[in-house]
């Protein structure tokens, strides 16, 4: 791919051993590539993508709810180099294919390319879009950030209450405090200081202001006894983090120790006292540190074969459905009837025909990737659904004999549809024919 990167010509593939060429075999590589990219094994032997729930022995390839984002690795070292190497291929592949107008089917997460392409830098509140409950680490981040929520405004009572103190407990006549101190914070005073568990609702918080010096004074009695009671139960705070006795400072999707702690090689304890400090070396790993490398290849390879900028002008997720397609493949029946059309020997009357369209209409999603690529070498759709299939509208011509499976002919984009007796037989024949596609070589 880096000989072809630099070509402006349309890259054609032949596979070896093979006959056919074209854009349908073309399509097929990007395809296979793609798989080959998500294979759970091969994330193993060379990690690249943050590995989902099921780990190293659940299915063949890995799946996240919002996409694939890269594993991090320390920086420097012979892993972060590999993967450099690994996303410049990746690189390469996604924009030759957005060039020459083919869909790349790897389900990248938006947040990747606002950092690879768009040059946005992710935060702490990017951390739930990558890191769900399917990724490995998701729950132990959101556990902890819902510990540094509690702790953060534990901190700010504490604040409060030593400016209030080292004031003598009341503003100066007038209202005005006599410290630089925002008393328009909302500081949520109303529950007793306690610290709530991660399920609980904040109640609505209670605004201190300065009105008239009485008004003051009671203010600051009533934020004095507040903050004293949050400083009062450090405690809750650290049994909740009691709960995740075995976490140590270390990145808790690769278990890379982070900090100070990780350039000594070994990670410590993570209390209430650092456990701010904590999710903050978190981000700054999975999000700079750890993917440096790989967001450097990733934009080095698109820039082989197009300045990067030029997709500054789209935003993350449209970036992804253009060169990766879309992840959910949505149709209706008014749909079907316009790009998949009769052809010969049956018409819009036919019944086989029509009852392709009724099953097609009311599988699942993974039917209807699996029907695509099929017929079309295509398992996710490009913007505009399919209407916007790069060929045209798919054809249904009817095949003897009956008891043949369906057969579809990728280079035509046609389905070759025997005229099977019953809606009964179509549907089981079909999805015969779908579930053992990649046995039947490329048509």
């Amino acid at each position: 791919m880096r000989r072809h990167a630099k070509h402006k010509s349309v890259l054609e593939v032949l596979f070896e051993n093979e006959e056919g060429f074209g854009g349908a075999v073309t399509k097929e590589f990007y395809n296979k590539v793609a798989a080959a990219l998500q294979s759970r094994a091969g994330n193993v032997e060379t990690p690249t993508w943050v590995m989902d729930e099921d780990g190293a022995s659940g299915p063949e390839h890995i799946w996240h709810t919002n996409g694939l984002f890269p594993a991090p690795a320390p920086p420097g070292t012979p892993e972060s180099e590999a993967a450099r190497k690994r996303f410049a291929f990746i690189g390469r592949l996604f924009g030759k294919a957005l060039l020459d107008g083919h869909i790349l089917p790897l389900p990248l997460n938006p947040a990747f390319l606002r950092a690879a392409i768009l040059g946005e830098a992710l935060t702490e509140d990017d951390l739930s879009s990558v890191f769900d409950a399917r990724s490995a680490g998701g729950g132990v981040i959101s556990f902890v950030r819902a510990i540094v929520k509690d702790a953060r405004r534990q901190r700010e009572c504490l604040r409060v209450r030593d400016a209030v103190r080292a004031r003598g407990g009341a503003f100066p006549p007038g209202g005005n405090p006599s410290l630089d101190l925002d008393l328009d914070l909302d500081l949520d005073l109303d529950g007793g200081g306690g610290v709530r568990g991660v399920e609980e609702v904040t109640p609505p918080a209670k605004r201190v202001r300065a009105c008239t010096p009485d008004d003051a004074v009671d203010a600051d009695a009533d934020a004095d006894a507040d903050a004293d009671a949050a400083a009062d139960d450090v405690g809750a705070l650290d049994a909740r983090l009691e709960e995740l006795a075995y976490l140590t400072y270390a990145c808790p999707v690769t278990g890379h120790a982070l900090g100070a702690a990780g350039e000594a090689g070994e990670a410590g304890e993570v209390n209430i006292a650092n456990v701010v400090e904590y999710l903050e070396d978190v981000v700054a790993y999975v999000f700079r540190d750890g993917v440096a490398a790989q967001i450097e290849g990733f934009r080095a390879g698109v820039c082989e074969v197009f300045p990067a900028d030029a997709l500054k002008a789209f935003t993350a997720r449209e970036i992804v459905d253009l060169a990766c397609g879309k992840d959910a493949v949505a149709w209706t029946m008014d749909d079907l009837r316009r790009c998949v059309l009769p052809g010969f020997q049956y018409t819009a009357e036919s019944p086989p025909y029509r009852w392709l369209l009724e099953t097609l209409a009311t599988v699942p999603d993974e039917t209807k990737r699996a029907f695509l690529e099929f017929v079309a070498v295509c398992p996710r759709l490009p913007p505009g659904g399919l209407a916007a299939l790069p060929r045209g509208p798919i054809r249904v011509n009817r095949m003897d004999p009956v008891g043949k499976l369906p057969e579809g002919r990728t280079c035509s984009q046609e389905l070759r549809l025997p005229a099977y007796a019953s809606k009964e037989e179509l549907a089981k024949k079909l999805t015969l024919a779908l579930e053992y596609r990649d046995h039947l070589g490329i048509q």
